[in-house]
């Protein structure tokens, strides 16, 4: 296990959310509030637990790098079942979906960062411990 993302995060800062939504068709009654989001990370090794809580409601989600799932986050946004495979990059976890989308968490200046990329497009959210 290469770092260990465990604890709540509370949003701190983030950058391209529109465009990527924008880019996404993520209907405006579907976009996550840029403040006020809660991530609760349990993991376990390669095991992981992810409970997202916005103003829209709260997401969980768990998975094991190596074993690819259907991304909560997307079908819920997009309405549409997107398959990710979670795998380390070195200290970043990584789900990779299809033609190379996907997300990034890294662990950055005592943050959690999370790079979300979507053909071309950009966006990032960054979690302080709470």
């Amino acid at each position: 296990m290469p770092v260990d993302f465990s604890g709540t995060w509370k949003f701190a800062s983030g950058e391209g959310l529109v465009a990527l939504l924008d880019k996404l068709n993520v209907p405006a009654d579907k976009r996550p509030a840029q403040e006020g989001s809660t991530v609760v990370i349990a993991q376990n090794g390669d095991s992981f637990n992810i409970k997202t809580t916005t103003a829209a409601g709260t997401r969980e989600v768990s998975f094991s790098i190596g074993t690819s799932f259907v991304d909560p986050d997307i079908k819920a946004l997009r309405g549409k079942e997107l398959s990710v495979t979670p795998a380390w990059d070195g200290d970043k976890l990584v789900l990779k979906g299809e033609k190379g989308n996907g997300v990034t968490r890294e662990l950055c200046g005592g943050q959690m960062c999370v790079t979300f990329e979507f053909d071309g497009t950009k966006a990032k959210r960054c979690f302080s411990k709470a």
